[in-house]
Parts: structure tokens; sequence; C-alpha cells
């Protein structure tokens, strides 16, 4: 009990620790990609005047960065991607209670630019969900391979303390032996070398025992023997 308990809290303060150490690796996953994301818009978007179609350009750069993971981009007042976004992260998405406990909000940044003197923006939203999926994913799988081994070792130390202990129950039974009478009961020395020096031991008692009860026979014999002479 003792040894599965401590296997159970080890476990417990691991997955802890893992659950504690996400929120940073979630903030830090999600500032990187809204800051590339944005440099990455930041650079291309000048480019725009120069094309023969500025929007079409745009529309498709908008609809190429939608296949992000980890973020999404849309045009101000566009919606579509990013809710498709959020709906494929949805399918993957932990439990609410992690989601809360790590990375409750959504990162929306607005960068504005402009299209032959139009103004316009562009939404940078970032999808931690993804990121998240991937820590509760790795979270689940190292609970159950942690899990499979706490079991594995507790069944093999049961096995092991099994055997080492099993002379015990000859040596009990042998015990009862020799209080019965018995005195030529031996017990086979086994198990830990403890264990095994006890067997030799409670074998040598039986045998001085087994000699005295002898001897006590014999002067009792020879005593009738002479009380019978006299």
């Amino acid at each position: 009990l003792l040894l599965a308990l401590g296997l159970t809290l080890g476990l417990a303060i691991n997955i802890a620790r893992l659950v504690v150490e996400a929120a940073p690796c979630v903030r830090a996953e999600d500032q990187s990609v809204i800051r590339l994301a944005r440099e990455f818009v930041e650079t291309i978007v000048p480019g725009l005047n120069e094309a023969p179609d500025p929007e079409a350009r745009l529309n498709q750069i908008v609809h190429d960065l939608s296949r992000l993971r980890h973020v999404s981009i849309t045009r101000l007042g566009d919606a579509t991607v990013a809710e498709h976004s959020g709906d494929v992260a949805g399918e993957r998405s932990p439990p609410a209670w992690f989601v809360a406990l790590v990375h409750p909000e959504t990162t929306t940044v607005s960068v504005p630019i402009t299209i032959h003197g139009k103004p316009q923006s562009l939404l940078i939203t970032s999808h931690p969900n993804d990121e998240m999926a991937e820590i509760w994913d790795g979270i689940v799988t190292q609970l159950a391979v942690s899990s499979a081994l706490a079991i594995a070792l507790f069944l093999v130390t049961i096995v092991v303390v099994g055997r080492a202990l099993a002379p015990l129950q000859a040596l009990s039974q042998t015990m009862a032996n020799i209080e019965a009478g018995h005195y030529g009961s031996r017990v086979e020395p086994g198990g830990t070398p403890e264990l095994a020096a006890i067997c030799a031991k409670l074998n040598h008692l039986a045998g001085a025992l087994g000699e005295a009860v002898e001897d006590k026979r014999r002067l009792a014999e020879r005593t009738v023997s002479l009380e019978d002479m006299e």
C-alpha cells in the first residue's frame, strides 16, 4: 500500500507540474505566432499596390493564410475563415477546465493596411486551442504510460516480495509441528538470507529439543527401573 501510495503521489506531482508549465508555454507560443504573422503581413502588404488587382491579390493571400494552424488572418468584417478555424480547433479541444486554467482568452490584433489610399484592416487571431490540444495529448499520453509502468512495477514488487516471504508459511507450519511434539519436523531454508538463517536456526532448535526430550525419556525410564530394583 505504501508503494502504491508513493507511485500515485509521484504521478500526481508530475502531472501537476506539466499543467502548471503548460500556461507559460501556451502564452509564449501565442505571442510568437501573433508577432510572426504581423511581421509577415507588414512585409507583404506594401507590394499589393504594385499588383494588377490588389483586392484579388489580398483575398488570395488571406485565403492561403487561412490554412495556418495556430493563427488565422482575415479582413475586417469577414469572419468566415476565423469561424472555420475555430471549429477545426474545437474538434481537438481539451477539457474546458484545462482551457480555463491554461489560456482561456483568444488574442486578436488589428493591422491597418492601405490599398491605393483606401484604409483597411487585417485581423490576426490566435488559436491557442491547437497548442493546448497538443499539450493535453502529451499529458494524457504520459499519464497512460506512467500509470501502466506504475501498475507493472507494483505487480512485479508484489510477486518478488511474495516469493521472498514464501518461506514464512513453511516456517510457521514447522513451528506449529514442533509445538505439537513433532521434533523431527524440518523446514527447507530459502528466501532471503535472513529467512534462510532463521530456518537453519529453527532446524537446529528442533534437533536440540528432540534430543533433550529423548534424554528426558531415557532418564525417566532409568528412574523407574531403579525404583523397581529398589
